[in-house]
């Protein structure tokens, strides 16, 4: 696709608002070795106005990856653009967020060092973020702490398997982190939850305590720092496929046991971290 190190996911839909403060902070970053990759989930908004015009300045570093004409979903899409891209790094990237100048070379640089460390074995290095409402005014300084992640756990497959650590805008992940998790199965419910779960099985996850991204939240946000989207009912159910999916083994009644169990975990997480 193209000659960088680094190639990043950029998937849309209906995301003018914002989409220009995402990709003129990519275009800013302090690394530069990256290609931006982008498909559009058939906006109806002038989305692909905004991108054709970055194309068309920078086509040496933003590449527009042409749609079917159907609407994938945000998980799909991603999927989408996995398979259009070859480089020996991915980066996934929201319409919506910003990212900080030197968010591409921190976990850059942990990624190569964690390589070091296991050569040979799925990477996938991810982050913190500062949770921002649509203005860009701080809502939490740690997303973490907001929510009471515990990304010490991201290593234990039953743990992530249970709860996701890694926000998908904060991950990069190595080729053969790709390879072990494609292609991304419908029953997923988002793509960084299913990447997780496969390098927790058969790699590394690893993490940087910074916060790298502002993540905007606002009325049309796909997944939310409070993760609303769906009633508890339909999350369970969504989360049940997803793991059986993964462990035809599974069974409904202990998934909704653990996970109520580990909501009530996070909250006590919330409460004493603030």
């Amino acid at each position: 696709m193209s000659d960088k190190s680094i190639d990043i996911l950029l998937a849309t839909c209906n995301g003018r608002k914002y989409l220009n403060e995402q990709i003129d902070s990519i275009l800013a970053q302090s690394n530069q070795d990256w290609m931006l990759l982008v498909r559009d989930d058939a906006s109806d908004d002038g989305t692909i106005n905004i991108i054709q015009d970055y194309v068309a300045k920078y086509p040496d570093r933003i590449k527009l990856i042409e749609n079917d004409g159907c609407r994938l979903g945000a998980c799909l899409n991603f999927q989408r653009l996995l398979e259009n891209s070859n480089a020996e790094y991915i980066m996934f990237c929201d319409q919506d967020d910003v990212w900080l100048p030197k968010k591409i070379e921190a976990t850059f640089d942990l990624m190569k060092a964690a390589e070091k460390t296991l050569p040979d074995k799925p990477i996938l290095v991810h982050s913190d973020l500062k949770v921002v409402d649509y203005r860009l005014k701080t809502i939490a300084d740690s997303m973490w702490r907001y929510q009471g992640n515990l990304p010490l756990n991201g290593n234990k497959v039953s743990s992530v398997m249970l709860q996701n650590v890694a926000t998908g805008c904060t991950i990069m992940i190595n080729k053969k982190a790709k390879t072990v998790s494609t292609p991304i199965p419908p029953e997923a419910i988002m793509h960084d939850w299913w990447i997780a779960i496969n390098v927790a099985k058969h790699g590394k996850i690893v993490y940087l305590t910074d916060q790298l991204v502002l993540y905007r939240q606002h009325s049309n946000n796909t997944v939310g720092a409070k993760n609303s989207l769906f009633s508890l009912k339909k999350r369970v159910t969504a989360h049940y496929k997803m793991i059986k999916k993964y462990d035809p083994n599974a069974r409904f009644w202990p998934v909704l046991a653990r996970k109520t169990a580990n909501k009530l975990i996070q909250k006590i997480i919330c409460i004493f971290s603030r």
